[in-house]
């Protein structure tokens, strides 16, 4: 990212996977990271010990982000001492057929994967100054092309996401504050492997026969999207939903 020097971010799900790498990236970009993550001290402290090998600042966020996402919002930003960037990378996948959701299968998921963006969002625009604030959600091309039909649960959550998104673009264009999405395709993670169960290298081949750059995401790659969207260079973007597939959702 260029241009972060001295910035303050607060990644959600940073312990591992495509949070991981958000926050290494923005850290290699100048930016100090407070590291969220729900239970994994392990992880936590591995992210935050690549963070500080970058050179930058990492202070580490416990809490369930479908708990209280303005708090730890504002714990992030306190311990930073402000907030310029908040990405969100938690997520937490509910396994059901559409027909077979249940309304503690919606609960839960928009509980854990839609309801800490939209208010983590909007608490962290309320610690951002403006004209230089970024606020980037995770989404998926899972949402959009329908391949697993017991992604449902978790496509749902982040189609309210997209909603949201657009919406906080547009209130807070007025003070220079940017929100997008990323949506990366099928990515190699511990994430990955736990919604595939005891499937997980057959469907690792078969999602990298089906994108035309014939391989699955590394977390970088989605990371490198998110940390330019983070820098002063996209200050004209806002509103967007961009994929980073190696174009798994045209294929």
């Amino acid at each position: 990212m260029s241009g972060a020097g001295g910035a303050r971010a607060y990644v959600t799900g940073a312990g591992r996977g495509i949070g991981r790498a958000v926050a290494l990236a923005l850290a290699a970009g100048g930016a100090d990271v407070a590291i969220g993550y729900r239970e994994r001290d392990d992880a936590a402290q591995a992210t935050a010990a690549g963070v500080a090998e970058l050179g930058r600042r990492a202070v580490l966020v416990r809490g369930d982000v479908g708990d209280d996402p303005a708090g730890l919002v504002d714990e992030a930003a306190d311990a930073l001492g402000g907030l310029d960037m908040f990405v969100a990378c938690a997520v937490e996948a509910v396994h059901r057929p559409v027909l077979e959701l249940t309304a503690e299968d919606w609960d839960r998921t928009m509980r854990v994967n839609a309801r800490p963006v939209v208010l983590g969002a909007i608490a962290a625009a309320r610690r951002m100054e403006d004209g230089a604030g970024r606020i980037v959600a995770v989404s998926s091309t899972g949402t959009h092309v329908i391949r697993n039909r017991r992604y449902a649960p978790l496509a749902l959550a982040k189609g309210a996401v997209e909603a949201a998104v657009r919406f906080l673009a547009v209130d807070l264009a007025g003070r220079g504050i940017t929100v997008n999405a990323v949506a990366p395709g099928p990515t190699a993670t511990e994430a990955f492997d736990a919604m595939a169960g005891g499937e997980a290298d057959a469907l690792r081949a078969r999602f990298a026969s089906l994108t035309p750059m014939a391989r699955m995401g590394d977390p970088a790659d989605a990371a490198r999207l998110i940390a330019f969207l983070c820098s002063p260079e996209a200050g004209w973007i806002t509103g967007q939903l961009i994929f980073s597939d190696g174009g798994y959702s045209v294929a």
